[in-house]
């Protein structure tokens, strides 16, 4: 790229194409944005299209094979992400409607068709009306303008649970015009097919194998692992395009203005990359979930970061210094371990919102490099996903980003003589007492947590569920924003226990009704309904909005232990004197307690 106009226009499209998917993602409501992460993290694959390109140009063996392993790479995020979106998406219903709302497929399915014809129409006069080297530049302009269509109206499908699904049918097209389009790119040679053949088998198989096995709990750890495959695809393409371009043929066009876009791609790729490994590392329990800090880890988190800055500042004055080139990159590699390691699993849905906006951004630099404007417009529509959820995620917690990242938030709080003394009696509760209870309840709120992902209790729950509201109780489900370790995590755990959406409640709209709920039975969350978020001020939760689960006329806690939750304190609510602990594994009260009831 050395054309400034060039750079302007895409700049342009960049910046529209971010306030658009802001416009668009912002009105997905919370329920989706599991489902709305997963499937940005399938439109990060569209590093797929760039990477093509360099694996069937064929330049120098170093360039193809990175090529190759970009396109796996980018193949199994396309695949995975999109097989495992729409397993997703299946379960969500509502009481009335069921699944009846797949029934409208095929109205979408003629839209669908309208929109391609159209466009293949327009490419096919381009053709006609060009010459024959011209035919595959006019044909993938057009048929990239339809998959950026087709993008754009897949996440405004993901506005509502009822259209979801067949949006990402347009999405699914939307990548599959793009990538159709590009393998008919002049550029590619005859033997470059094997390699792209060799990458999309490959990455394919990967990725169908996840989406189709991985279990919902699993969510979280394979989303970030995601992340970690599309940022180093990105990596690569970028290490590939530097070392052509050191090459005497291409070094003209090694300038200062390539040399931005190309210095971004492979910082934000690589610390992304190894970013995402560690994020999904302690969400696997690979690595403790706990902040792993030591001391001056912000002073050397901030001279690691300091000496990248810099030293991509000289590279752009000095494109062809090779040597700081991949110092760089190392020190980003190292920059993404630095950055999570510290960070505790409380704020692990930050930190994959985050990740998500890397991914896609560093994708949006391999547009810019490549002069690709599907990849700049995907990855800003990425990139402008997860930074928004990123937010949402800090004003649930009422956090700054900079706290999340450098605050070493879950780290083991040291005890004093105060935090010692006894806050008050804690009662237990056994299954066949609280099924005495539920005999006379009239409205009950669940309340899930990570504890239930960590027992599989959702489908025990689901079942609880179904048998109260046979016996004319009314049940509702409270979703904290930061419940578990993944925006919207539990509303997918819970969807695929056959609850219906409508029974979910976000925090603002349920905490009106704990006042109301004869019980409010909370399976595996701790932090997130902790009264000392509200009255404590000397709390590292205080101002943090919880459920006021504290407000019902009876609480029932299931919980293996008194142990604390990832911010490290008591919660004060145990020692409440409405308060009932139900000791063990979630889902085996649960089944006890089903057990009990059913008798």
């Amino acid at each position: 790229m050395t054309d400034p106009h060039e750079l302007e226009l895409n700049l342009y499209i960049f910046i529209l194409a971010g306030f658009l998917g802001y416009r668009i993602i912002s009105r997905v409501p919370p329920l989706l944005h599991t489902p709305l992460m997963s499937a940005t993290n399938a439109l990060s694959g569209i590093s797929l299209i760039g990477s093509l390109v360099v694996a069937g140009r064929m330049e120098s063996p170093l360039s193809t094979i990175l090529g190759c392993i970009a396109v796996a790479c980018s193949s199994t995020n396309v695949v995975g992400g999109f097989l495992i979106t729409d397993r997703m998406l299946s379960m969500f219903h509502t009481r009335k409607e069921g699944d009846r709302h797949a029934r409208s497929a095929g109205n979408w399915a003629v839209l669908i068709g309208i929109v391609v014809l159209f466009f293949v129409a327009v490419a096919v006069a381009f053709a006609w009306k060009n010459k024959p080297e011209d035919i595959s530049k006019g044909v993938l302009r057009y048929l990239y303008i339809a998959s950026a269509v087709l993008f754009v109206l897949g996440l405004q499908g993901l506005t509502s649970p009822r259209w979801a699904r067949q949006g990402m049918i347009l999405a699914g097209l939307g990548m599959l015009v793009a990538i159709i389009g590009t393998l008919f790119n002049h550029e590619i040679k005859t033997w470059g097919y094997v390699w792209i053949t060799l990458g999309m088998v490959v990455g394919g198989a990967f990725g169908a194998s996840l989406g189709l096995t991985i279990p919902m709990t699993a969510v979280p750890q394979r989303t970030a692992f995601s992340h970690s495959l599309g940022a180093l695809a990105a990596l690569m393409i970028g290490i590939a395009e530097y070392v052509l371009h050191l090459n005497p043929e291409h070094r003209e066009g090694l300038s200062s203005l390539y040399m931005t876009p190309l210095g971004f791609e492979v910082i934000i790729g690589a610390l992304t990359f190894t970013g995402s490994l560690m994020a999904a590392a302690k969400l696997q329990e690979l690595l403790p979930g706990a902040p792993m800090t030591y001391k001056g880890q912000n002073l050397i988190s901030g001279l690691v970061l300091g000496c990248i800055v810099i030293g991509f500042i000289v590279l752009i004055f000095a494109p062809s210094t090779s040597f700081l080139f991949f110092l760089i990159v190392i020190m980003a590699l190292a920059f993404g371990c630095l950055l999570v390691i510290p960070i505790g699993a409380a704020d692990m849905p930050v930190v994959i919102a985050l990740l998500n906006s890397y991914a896609g951004l560093a994708d949006a630099a391999m547009g810019f490099v490549l002069l690709n404007r599907i990849q700049i417009i995907t990855g800003s529509l990425d990139g402008t996903s997860g930074f928004l959820l990123s937010l949402l995620m800090c004003r649930a917690m009422n956090r700054s980003a900079m706290n999340v990242l450098f605050g070493a938030f879950g780290k083991p709080v040291e005890k004093t003589a105060k935090d010692t003394e006894p806050k008050g009696t804690v009662r237990s509760i056994m299954p066949e007492e609280l099924a005495v209870m539920f005999e006379g309840a009239r409205q009950v709120i669940i309340v899930p947590g990570y504890g239930m992902a960590v027992a599989q209790a959702q489908h025990a729950i689901g079942d609880l569920a179904k048998l109260l509201a046979k016996r004319g109780v009314e049940v509702k489900f409270a979703i904290h924003p930061v419940a578990g370790r993944m925006p919207g995590h539990m509303n997918v755990l819970l969807a695929e226990a056959n609850i219906p959406y409508d029974q979910l409640y976000e925090m603002e709209q349920i905490n009106p009704y704990f006042a109301e709920a004869d019980i409010a039975l909370v399976v595996g969350a701790n932090d997130v309904t902790n009264p000392a978020a509200r009255n404590d001020k000397s709390s590292p939760l205080y101002g943090m909005p919880i459920l006021e689960v504290d407000r019902a006329h009876s609480i029932i806690v299931m919980k293996r232990s008194m142990r604390p939750g990832f911010a490290g304190v008591d919660n004060d609510l145990y020692y409440n004197p409405k308060c009932m602990m139900l000791f063990g594994d979630a889902k085996e009260s649960l089944n006890k307690l089903f057990t009990a009831l059913k008798a």
